[in-house]
């Protein structure tokens, strides 16, 4: 029951990345928007995705997805896993299996787990963040070092909700979205929370769910975190979110402004180097033995390894100041580099090789 959730989940993934590629996808090369979607063209080139940071102090810093849902070996999440973890009771109600993921993504390089958050709607989520957070604090109390936490905003979760829901320019649903990140941070220790430019990280996947946002979305989203926290959230947003929508439909005349974007798909579709701020890199994908609506058997095999390091080294020549491996663990998907059965530490031992040439590249200031 757990899993087929999470299959209508992740159909959105793909399918509306093809089925709004025309949002997506033209609008980051600059393409015929006006044919594609009804729009009219805007006048001029399409604006300049933002700088990643705006602090001269800011250092590098590598971000993985971390799906800490797992609870096995026969509870959620624990079905149709393409690739096995390494340990056969993963569970999100284990502090010991999150001390060892947190460690290794150290061991990897990595600077900030995004915490793959659902709040009610997944089961694992408050939990786990919980426990998360106790494995953060017994790692670092003995000396050892711990990735910094940040939100993943598990957008799926919205393309559950009523379509009325989804209208992210009325208030009510603005304040019911803002809830899911206050919970969180309410909840994160400050101690653990991941910050860019002194500012804690707010990272949201997908709008491909027929969401209508504008402007006012995010800038709700930052003003009741100013007023709740005593900060503004530095807010990382795919590339879907690049600019308002209504009923589905981007204006390319009406860009967002927030601090950075990302362009999902490096696990099956490799580095995408159109400007956003983050640079996607994954291993691989294979969906090959799922089912469920939107799946069709979608498969990029990782070629022993040589599929991840182009996509390193492409990342690397675009002196991005951040990296976002995509992803730490899900395994349902295949796009895992955690410790794993097929692979062991293979992925680990090579995206510290890459990380370390990342942050030994970038300048000094």
């Amino acid at each position: 029951m757990r899993f087929e959730r999470r299959r209508r989940r992740w159909p959105s993934r793909r399918t509306w990345l093809i089925a709004s590629g025309a949002i997506v996808g033209l609008l980051l090369v600059g393409g015929a928007l006006s044919s594609a979607r009804g729009k009219s063209s805007p006048a001029g080139p399409l604006p300049p995705f933002p700088a990643a940071s705006t602090d001269p102090h800011q250092p590098p810093l590598a971000f993985t997805y971390f799906y800490y849902w797992y609870d096995l070996p026969g509870g959620t999440h624990s079905g149709a896993l393409t690739d096995q973890p390494a340990e056969p009771n993963a569970s999100y109600k284990d502090v010991g299996w999150f001390e060892k993921q947190l460690s290794d993504m150290s061991d990897a390089g990595i600077d900030v787990a995004l915490a793959d958050y659902w709040g009610p709607a997944e089961p694992s989520s408050d939990i786990g963040l919980t426990n998360m957070g106790q494995a953060y604090h017994a790692l670092t109390s003995a000396g050892k070092p711990a990735p910094k936490i940040a939100m993943f905003v598990d957008t799926g979760l919205v393309g559950r909700w009523p379509e009325g829901q989804r209208d992210f320019t009325k208030a009510e649903n603005q304040q019911r979205f803002y809830d899911l990140v206050h919970t969180f941070y309410n909840e994160l220790p400050r101690d653990e929370w991941a910050m860019v430019d002194n500012r804690p990280v707010v990272w949201m996947w997908a709008s491909w769910f027929n969401i209508t946002f504008d402007q006012t979305f995010f800038d709700y989203l930052s003003a009741h975190f100013q007023a709740d926290f005593g900060v503004r959230p530095y807010i990382v947003a795919e590339a879907s979110w690049r600019f308002a929508t209504s009923g589905g439909k981007a204006d390319p005349n009406r860009p967002i402004k927030i601090d950075n974007f990302y362009v999902w798909g490096a696990a099956l579709n490799g580095f995408d180097g159109s400007g956003a701020g983050v640079a996607e890199v994954g291993p691989g994908y294979d969906e090959r033995q799922l089912d469920g609506p939107g799946r069709s058997g979608r498969f990029a095999p990782r070629d022993d390894g040589s599929f991840y390091e182009e996509q390193f080294a492409d990342a690397l020549a675009s002196k991005r100041q951040f990296i976002a491996i995509e992803t730490w663990n899900e395994f349902h998907e295949a796009s895992d580099v955690a410790d794993s059965v097929p692979y062991g530490r293979t992925y680990i031992s090579l995206t510290r090789r890459y990380l370390d040439r990342f942050k030994a590249a970038w300048p000094t200031r």
